[in-house]
């Protein structure tokens, strides 16, 4: 599989500007809340992420590329990462570079 297909340039558009509605979304609940302690403030970023994430594609405000249920997931994964500030979106996207899924040529 070519990660081209899967990583396209509105992708790398959109996770920013998912991550940073997450981060907004997930303070404003935790705050409502009073929610602090343990993983659950993490917990609700990443349930706000995929929300956010697959709401946007449901509603088609997010084009993503083939196959399409992978973008979603991998998308979800990086709004999740980033938001929590596990990593930063360059930094995922210089991995996912290195990740070169280019089918075998058979001899």
């Amino acid at each position: 599989m070519d990660v081209s297909t899967l990583f396209t340039v509105e992708f790398w558009y959109y996770a920013p500007i998912l991550s940073t509605l997450t981060v907004a979304l997930a303070g404003a609940i935790n705050n409502k809340f009073n929610i602090t302690s343990g993983i659950w403030p993490q917990l609700v970023a990443w349930i706000c992420g995929s929300v956010l994430t697959v709401g946007g594609w449901l509603l088609g405000l997010i084009p993503l590329g083939t196959p399409t249920w992978l973008a979603v997931v991998c998308l979800c994964g990086v709004v999740g990462l980033s938001s929590n500030g596990i990593y930063d979106i360059p930094f995922i996207q210089s991995i996912v570079d290195k990740l070169k899924f280019v089918p075998k040529k058979n001899a």
